[in-house]
């Protein structure tokens, strides 16, 4: 197991690590919120082996990652899943959800997040082998879970509200499109996007195919910088959107777990 440092804090200092094909990132965070970040950027888009190695390059470089954390966890940010409702979930078949849209390896891990609240909803995903085994190495006992399973969870804890929920988690090169209808998951994907209109396009086509109202379905963006031309972009064809108003608060209840 690899060696780490001892600190007063370390029996309430935790680590969440983000891993996505585009970058890293990186939190320690106790019963105060997050304490610290770090977030690195790939060039190109790496594969399980460019990501083990940059995530080995910044428990070397980083003094702050290297305590021995009350808990580890790990969240898989990437378009490797599907959304599945847990009445025709079998997992004797549970490769058969992924294998039309997207390249399965003997060596990935089929993973499933069960139990998200109330939502009768499993997410089943890849889980990079290589990265698990590390973790599994260097703190003995963690977790894992795909991102769009805490978002699934974070929102089942809200009110069920009667008009339809839109909501746009929204990263620097992709984001996550959740919709409610009548208190009800009725679709979660996650969308590449290089401009403002890939947002609009990928957003309108989806609510259309799932005969959501523009008048009257309401909006939630969640982003850490609010971006004025996206807003308005939007807000000609969706009457009710908003920034959610809290992003450090939203961001605490995904990673802080």
């Amino acid at each position: 197991m690899h060696s780490t440092k001892n600190s007063p804090d370390d029996s309430i200092k935790k680590l969440s690590v983000l891993i996505h094909q585009d970058g890293l990132s990186f939190y320690t965070y106790d019963a105060t919120g997050i304490l610290n970040s770090l977030h690195r950027e790939f060039k190109h888009r790496a594969n399980p082996i460019e990501i083990l190695q940059s995530i080995e390059d910044c428990f070397k470089e980083e003094d702050f990652l290297n305590y021995a954390f009350a808990k580890a966890t790990l969240f898989y940010h990437h378009n490797i899943f599907t959304s599945v409702p847990a009445l025709l979930y079998k997992q004797d078949h549970a490769v058969d959800y992924l294998k039309y849209n997207a390249r399965i390896l003997e060596t990935d891990v089929l993973s499933v997040d069960k139990d998200l609240g109330d939502l009768d909803i499993h997410t089943v995903y890849i889980a990079y082998a290589n990265i698990n085994n590390y973790f599994f190495d260097r703190y003995g006992s963690y977790e894992y879970f795909h991102y769009s399973s805490r978002i699934l969870e974070l929102r089942n804890k809200e009110v069920p509200a009667l008009q339809p929920q839109v909501y746009l988690d929204i990263k620097k090169s992709h984001f996550y499109l959740t919709i409610f209808k009548n208190g009800k998951l009725v679709a979660q994907n996650l969308f590449p996007h290089d401009a403002i209109e890939d947002i609009l396009y990928y957003t309108m086509f989806t609510t259309h195919h799932n005969d959501l109202d523009p008048e009257t379905m309401k909006m939630i963006l969640c982003t850490e910088q609010q971006e004025e031309k996206l807003f308005d972009l939007l807000y000609t064809y969706v009457r009710y959107v908003s920034y959610i108003e809290d992003y450090p608060n939203y961001l605490e209840q995904i990673l802080c777990v």
